[in-house]
Order: C-alpha cells, then structure tokens, then sequence
C-alpha cells in the first residue's frame, strides 16, 4: 500500500471515531459542530485530493508523458485519470451525500421531524461522504440492518430505535472492510468508471 493510501485511510476512520466518541460524551457540542465539521471535512478530504494530483501530475511531467501533457488531449487524459483514479470515490459519494441530506430533510420535514435528529441528517451525509464509492451502497444497507437487528433483540414492540447512534459505528466498519477486504477484491474493481 502507498504512504498517501494509508494517511488517507487513518484519516477517514479518526473522524467517525472522533464524532461517535463527542455523541456519546457531549452530545450538544454535535448538535452545535456537525454541521461545519461536514464542511469542513469535505474541504480537507477534496484539499487531501488536490494535492496528491498536484503530485501525479508533477511525477507525470517529469518523465516520459511531460510533453504529452503540454497537450489538449494530453490534459483530457490527465483529468479523465485522476477523476478515475482520486476523485471519483469522493466526488459521486458527496453528491449522495448531499442527496441524502435533501431527501432526509424533505420527509423529515413532512413528517414533523420524527424521523431524526436536525443533527443526524449530517452524521447520515458525513458517513456517507466518507465511506466514499462504492462503499456507501453498503453503508446505508448496513445502518438499517444493524438498526433492525438491535431493536428485534432489545427494544420492546412498538417503540422505536433511532439511529443516532449507528452512523458513524457502521462507517467505521465500513471503512475497515473496504481497507482489509473489500478493496482487494475483484469485484470491487468493477464499481470503477
């Protein structure tokens, strides 16, 4: 695995764990923070991606593409390989994210805000931002089935179990899969485009 791979990777697993601990210890500091720490993460994750480009393209210039890539088409093929290669994993999940936040508002709204917390809608989004593409074509089946699960084993019938408390635990599973598992496979490939 390369150096920038394995920053990245701790990166994206401190954050989930760094949020779930501020749930579980001081919930207001969420409630009052989610919002700008979503921000805030995609600014750094996006930041993170532009300089390992920065440095794909350097690396690409010095050797034998250098003056292919002083081209029109020679460019194209630049930004098409690092949209393939960097960005694609964050770009299409920040679009699901921001999805998830509209969608979420809208039938939250609807229903009298029974759904979630205002708060839980970003640590919905935050989980999904991370876990990236394809991982959060999981990661949203894994939160409701982890939900079901705990609340056929420990929730009386007819209440009901929020998932507050799921978002960022599964994320965090979710990224380990992917780090040890998933992301050797070769099915995983195939999300690629």
């Amino acid at each position: 695995m390369l150096p920038y791979q394995n920053i990245f990777f701790l990166m994206t697993l401190a954050v989930p764990a760094f949020i779930f601990i501020l749930q579980l210890a001081k919930r207001e500091i969420i409630r009052k923070a989610i919002k700008s720490a979503f921000w805030v993460v995609v600014v750094v994750i996006f930041g993170y991606w532009s300089y390992i480009v920065y440095l794909q393209y350097q690396a690409f210039a010095s050797g034998p593409l250098g003056t292919t890539l002083g081209t029109i088409d020679g460019l194209q093929w630049f930004f098409g390989y690092t949209r393939l290669h960097f960005w694609n994993q964050h770009l299409v999940s920040f679009i699901a994210a921001l999805g998830i936040f509209a969608l979420a508002k809208y039938l939250n709204k609807k229903r009298g805000e029974i759904f979630m917390e205002p708060e839980e809608i970003y640590l919905g989004g935050l989980g999904v931002f991370l876990v990236g593409y394809p991982g959060f074509l999981f990661y949203l089946p894994l939160v409701l089935i982890a939900s079901i699960v705990v609340s056929l084993m420990f929730v009386r019938r007819g209440e009901r179990l929020p998932l507050y408390h799921f978002w960022m635990p599964t994320a965090i599973v979710v990224l380990l899969v992917i780090q040890f598992w998933a992301d050797g496979q070769d099915w995983w490939a195939t999300f690629r485009f």
